[in-house]
């Protein structure tokens, strides 16, 4: 059964009151149908995808894609409220994210080795580095804003390492990125976006100067498949790997979250570090920084189940987070258990376009975590859970603060 265009406007799902806990409508959505049409933040119309087993196909379905997102004119016939829509520069959207098949894999190829077990094991010590030293700073600074204080530069500081990033640069770029990320839609959004984008070209131009840099001049002279990386690949890969760092501070930020709010899973982890994997793991599956991955279109018809295809041209949300909370897939999927042992959650997406940064990521969580245990093992919230707001933004599922008093 394909859906009928004659009814009514899809509803808008996306309040303050779900940015603030969006589950209650999300578990309405996923018991009622595979997919739900809504209306975007931006007017636009999204099939919102809540269930596990349809978000993992699609997310790996060569008949879902990314390339119709990118054209204005597609974009403007799906968007009645375009000027809520944010935009960027087109010399930092030549990335593997925003890439389908061929060219994603290309891209990929480029940066996968850097980020490879074997690289990451060996940097394992320089984030522990990392680690120290932004905890050693904070002793006696209490209570603590932790996703400004302790998570921003901690990740920026590992990304910096591989990116060449002066300590200006890492103290400077999260006010220019998280705009633009959240869909903070503003007259700054392009100010922002030109400012990102000539950012990645300058750290392109320095690693090829100075090719003792690593990532940047491994990039720098890099070919994917069998030619160069263009300028505005090279903008955007570096675009891409700032980002990470991004994602990786609000993971490690909702992962205490989590944590601190379930002190019988944080006396668990305190009393058995051999717990420490799967914290990380359940954190990512019960409080991961996506709310959901898109847009992306239909190249084809996609049929869910239960007589609901989806046609050809149509918009994807698919909600990850929801996805990690299916009682299909996950038993009692609102509890949060450091002990699960199925860790086949979404949070790092599935498919052509997993994270490619994962390895670093959990390297990085797992370390910081381990520390935080080592010097504040009484550590908790310095406000109630319910005062912690979250970001406004149909993909993100960010913290704006998280104060934390350090014991």
């Amino acid at each position: 059964m394909s859906p009928d265009r004659t009814v009514a406007p899809p509803p808008e799902i996306f309040t303050p009151a779900f940015f603030q806990d969006a589950h209650p409508v999300l578990d309405a959505l996923r018991d009622r149908a595979p997919a739900t049409l809504v209306t975007g933040v931006s007017g636009s119309r999204l099939w919102l995808v809540p269930r596990y087993e349809a978000a993992r196909a699609l997310l790996a379905s060569p008949d879902v894609r990314k390339d119709e997102w990118k054209r204005p004119d597609r974009r403007e016939r799906h968007t009645a409220r375009p000027e809520r829509r944010r935009e960027t520069s087109p010399r930092i959207r030549a990335h593997m994210i925003g890439a389908d098949p061929p060219d994603a894999q290309r891209l990929r190829h480029s940066t996968q080795q850097a980020l490879s077990r074997g690289p990451v094991e060996a940097m394992r010590r320089r984030v522990e580095v990392f680690a120290d030293d932004t905890l050693g700073a904070l002793r006696g600074s209490d209570p603590v804003e932790f996703r400004a204080r302790i998570a921003y530069p901690f990740a920026i500081a590992v990304i910096g390492e591989l990116l060449g990033l002066r300590d200006d640069e890492q103290a400077a770029f999260p006010a220019w990125f998280e705009p633009l990320m959240c869909g903070r839609s503003s007259p700054g959004d392009q100010k922002s976006s030109q400012f990102i984008a000539d950012f990645g070209e300058r750290l392109m131009e320095r690693g090829r100067a100075q090719p003792v840099r690593g990532l940047l001049s491994t990039l720098g002279s890099r070919r994917a498949g069998r030619r160069a990386l263009s300028r505005h690949e090279l903008a955007s890969a570096a675009f891409l790997l700032l980002i990470a760092g991004v994602e990786t501070a609000n993971a490690l930020t909702n992962g205490v979250y989590a944590l601190l709010r379930h002190p019988d899973q944080y006396a668990a982890l305190l009393a058995d570090r051999g717990l420490l994997r799967g914290a990380v793991e359940e954190c990512l599956r019960y409080e991961g920084p996506f709310r959901a991955v898109g847009p992306r279109h239909t190249a084809e018809p996609v049929a869910l189940g239960e007589g609901l295809t989806i046609p050809a041209g149509e918009f994807l949300l698919i909600a990850v987070g929801a996805a990690n909370r299916d009682p299909r897939r996950f038993p009692d999927p609102h509890r949060f258990d450091i002990t699960r042992t199925d860790h086949q959650h979404l949070a790092m997406g599935h498919g052509t376009h997993r994270c490619i940064g994962s390895l670093l990521a959990y390297a990085q969580m797992e370390v910081l975590f381990g520390r935080l245990l080592d010097r504040f093992p009484r550590m908790r919230l310095a406000v109630p859970a319910e005062k912690v707001r979250r970001q406004q933004s149909m993909t993100m599922n960010w913290l704006e603060e998280l104060p934390v008093l350090l014991r």
